[in-house]
């Protein structure tokens, strides 16, 4: 958690004003974590990425907002 903290810290301190990411829709742990850390959902793209499981998986969008 501290290296999140730091990541998030040095991009506010670098004048960034949002992070972005993208998450494996199936990656219901990291949901969970990113939604705790602050992230929220935007979108999905449903054809996100090609997997070897499937033919595709979605994509779930999270942006954080930084002070």
């Amino acid at each position: 958690m501290r290296l999140r903290a730091a990541c998030i810290e040095c991009a506010t301190k670098a004048g960034f004003r949002q992070l972005e990411l993208e998450v494996v829709g199936d990656n219901r742990n990291a949901i969970a974590l990113y939604k705790k850390m602050g992230f929220v959902e935007y979108g999905r793209n449903p054809r996100g990425v090609a997997s070897r499981k499937s033919d595709y998986q979605e994509l779930i969008l999270m942006t954080l907002e930084l002070r």
